[in-house]
């Protein structure tokens, strides 16, 4: 090859790039054309040419896509490699009176800047977001489209915005817990409560009418689960069901036998610092090691409380029983209709978590390999797999939420670690 200026001219440049949409999701077969070299893209959205002559047009394609132009300049010196990263803008296509859109995910809060710690979706579809922007943390409330309404400045690291049983919307801290409430056109926050009450009430509240309140508390270990059922009126209460992972309970007993301590003495164990009882001496060290291993088991397995989570789903209350692999179905007052076999949790990549509608008409079950989430829906009559719909995209999405026919959830972005966004796709796969 012969050039005029060695400065805008060199051979065996490698080019190498990636093509995505505007959710960050990769575009596989797109056509790309630098100068006279072309090629398209895998399945990853990946592709590599190689190149001599610069300046150089970038001609990306794609169907579905706008084209994507640019000009790529000489790399710096000494550099024989240049990286590109290509953002494809979808575009619309009218067919008979039908809008078909290149992306069946789409960012739900599209603010770069913007990194949400969490978020709720309405019934209505509007969305209270958790979010710090520009070193300022905000509860802000969203319309249907993503588009801000209004916000609140709030404290710096909240932890989650969790719904209580009767609907309603706290931000919860470290230390303090804040009820939150739209008054008019902003965010309302009320005093808080001490965390160490707050909580409490918060996760042992299952359900919440005009006329009851059912509350749970764990037993034995977090290995025995029973719901109350109260009366508002009367303040009468009434055992609901119990659930008993009688396994687990044989297995603790077991544990304790073998290691001749009480459930008190691990946990005393666990609680108290041994670092100023080390020394040089072998025995005491291995000591040191059993009590670290005899706390870390207990902590991590033993103490790992059943899931066997109430729902209102329909016009009845559902406890999936887990251990005991049955589904029972009440009345919202409390009176038993039926029960259902469910098998679901020994599926491969069981995460132990079930995710309703908002609508509060279906329920899907949560699965996870290799990073990509599955979710399951869950037949409510016989308890059987009806459906099965897979988050592709974007690995180990994190607070999954699914309303009418979107499924939300927050991504971490994985070239900024630091930063979280809002995402939602199609609940069909398309």
């Amino acid at each position: 090859m012969t050039c005029i200026n060695s400065a805008w001219c060199q051979d065996d440049i490698i080019i190498k790039g990636k093509v995505v949409n505007e959710s960050g999701a990769p575009i596989k077969n797109a056509s790309v054309q630098i100068d006279i070299h072309n090629t398209r893209t895998n399945s990853n959205g990946f592709f590599i040419l190689k190149n001599g002559n610069f300046p150089a047009q970038l001609t990306v394609k794609g169907n579905l896509y706008k084209d994507f132009t640019d000009i790529l300049l000489f790399p710096e010196k000494w550099k024989d490699t240049l990286m590109v990263y290509v953002v494809m803008e979808g575009k619309e296509t009218q067919l008979d009176e039908v809008t078909i859109n290149a992306d069946s995910k789409f960012w739900v809060y599209p603010r770069k800047q913007a990194n949400v710690l969490d978020f709720k979706v309405e019934p209505d579809g509007n969305i209270i977001l958790c979010c710090s922007d520009e070193h300022t943390y905000y509860l802000r409330h969203l319309n249907e489209t993503g588009d801000k309404m209004y916000e609140t400045p709030i404290r710096k690291h909240p932890k989650q915005i969790k719904q209580d049983c009767g609907g309603k919307f706290h931000l919860i801290y470290n230390d303090s817990v804040y009820e939150t409430s739209i008054v008019g056109q902003a965010v309302g926050i009320f005093s808080p409560l001490p965390y160490h009450k707050a909580i409490g009430l918060l996760d042992n509240c299952s359900y919440s009418d005009d006329t009851s309140i059912i509350i749970r508390t764990y037993m034995n270990q977090k290995q025995y689960l029973e719901y109350q059922l109260i009366t508002k009126k009367t303040r009468l209460s009434k055992t609901l069901y119990v659930s008993q992972d009688r396994q687990k309970s044989r297995q603790l007993k077991d544990y304790q036998r073998e290691n001749k301590q009480t459930v008190s003495e691990i946990l005393k164990e666990s609680n108290t610092n041994h670092s100023d009882k080390l020394s040089n001496d072998r025995h005491d060290l291995k000591k040191a090691r059993e009590r670290w291993s005899t706390q870390q088991f207990y902590d991590l397995i033993l103490l790992k409380p059943i899931y066997a989570p109430l729902f209102e789903l329909n016009d009845s209350l559902i406890i999936f029983d887990h251990p005991n692999d049955s589904a029972i179905v009440f009345t919202k007052s409390g009176v038993r209709i039926r029960s259902f076999p469910i098998a679901y949790q020994y599926f491969r990549g069981w995460k132990s978590e079930l995710i309703p509608n908002i609508e509060k008409t279906a329920i899907y079950a949560r699965f996870e390999r290799d990073g990509i989430t599955s979710l399951r829906k869950i037949n409510l009559v016989n308890g059987k797999v009806e459906e099965v719909v897979q988050i592709k995209d974007h690995i180990y999405p994190e607070h999954i939420q699914i309303h009418r026919d979107f499924i939300y959830y927050v991504y971490k972005d994985y070239l900024d670690l630091s930063m979280h966004y809002i995402f939602k796709q199609h609940l069909t796969n398309r």
